[in-house]
This record gives structure tokens, C-alpha cells and sequence, in this order.
């Protein structure tokens, strides 16, 4: 009722004001423009108040849940944001660690293969020593062979050139008495 008090007073001081400058109105002046003010306000008050009320409050009711909907999504943005902060701190931990074992990896298969050359390395040269070894034996062989054919073919000659017929009887027979003993 306030704001219908201070309506009338200010009718009141509006018809004062104009009986103070001499123009006097009438009591219809006053008072239909009164009741049709009044009308109009208890028409906007039955009818308009009430729209204007469950618009305000639907509207107060969207901003409140908007506002809800903004902090839930805000919360899950953020949690986003520490899961991909905590992904990218993994990712530098998991990084260095893959790096590491592809060193370790890196030197394990340098170590193998160093390993495998030198055993291969080994091999070869006992290999080349073996084979150096049996053409040594082998030019040996045929060395000793061909000096005994040329001593062979020396002594030959040799025994033709200065043996008699009575000397190599006398070889023959040292030599089957020797076989005999033996």
C-alpha cells in the first residue's frame, strides 16, 4: 500500500500546487483521473504482476541453473586441464625412461656385436693359422721329397759311377744280414 499512499499524496500536492496558483479544479478533475490511475493500477497489479513475476522467476530459475551448468564445467575443464597437465608430466617421465632403455638397449647390442667380431675375429686367425700351418708342413713335405729324389738320383748316379759289381755285392749282403737282425 505504500506506493498507493504516495500516489495520493502526490495528487494531493499536485491539486495544492494548482489551487496555489489560483486555478482551482474541479473535484472530477481530480478525482476520475484518480480512479482511472487506480484502475489502471489494480489491472496491471492482477493481471501484469503476476507475468512479469513467473517470467522473472523462470528467468532467475535458467541463470541460477546456467550457472550451475558453468561451475560443473568449469570443474570437469579443470580437472581436464590436471589430467592433461599430469599426462605431459608422464610424458616427459615416460620419454626420458624410453630413452634410457634405448641406450641401454643401444650398448647392449654394441657389446654383442663388438663380441661377435672379435669372436669371429678369433676364429679367423686360427683359421689363417691353421692353414698357414698345414702349407708350412705340406711345401715341408714336398721339400723333403723332392730332396730326397734329387739325393735319390745323386747317389744313383753316384753308386753307377763309381759302384763295382763285387761292392754291390757286398751292400746286398750287409744289408739282408741287417734285415735279419732286426
Amino acid at each position: 500500500m505504500r506506493p498507493f499512499t504516495a500516489l495520493l499524496v502526490s495528487q494531493l500536492w499536485a491539486s495544492s500546487a494548482a489551487a496555489a496558483e489560483e486555478h482551482a479544479a474541479s473535484v472530477t478533475e481530480v478525482i476520475f483521473p484518480l480512479i482511472n490511475f487506480l484502475i489502471f493500477l489494480y489491472l496491471i497489479k492482477r493481471f501484469l504482476l503476476p507475468l512479469i513475476k513467473s517470467h522473472l522467476r523462470s528467468r532467475r530459475e535458467e541463470i541460477v541453473s546456467a550457472l550451475g551448468e558453468a561451475g560443473e564445467s568449469k570443474k570437469a575443464a579443470e580437472a581436464m586441464v590436471r589430467e592433461y597437465r599430469e599426462r605431459l608430466a608422464g610424458l616427459g617421465e615416460e620419454s626420458g625412461r624410453i630413452q634410457e632403455e634405448l641406450r641401454a638397449d643401444g650398448e647392449r647390442e654394441r657389446t654383442k656385436l663388438l663380441r661377435e667380431a672379435e669372436e669371429l675375429a678369433s676364429k679367423m686367425k686360427a683359421d689363417t693359422d691353421f692353414l698357414a700351418e698345414q702349407e708350412i708342413k705340406l711345401a715341408r713335405q714336398k721339400l723333403r721329397q723332392e730332396i730326397a729324389r734329387i739325393a735319390q738320383a745323386a747317389a744313383q748316379k753316384l753308386i753307377q759311377n763309381h759302384l763295382t759289381p763285387a761292392d754291390q755285392q757286398r751292400l746286398v749282403e750287409e744289408f739282408l744280414s741287417e734285415v735279419g737282425e732286426r
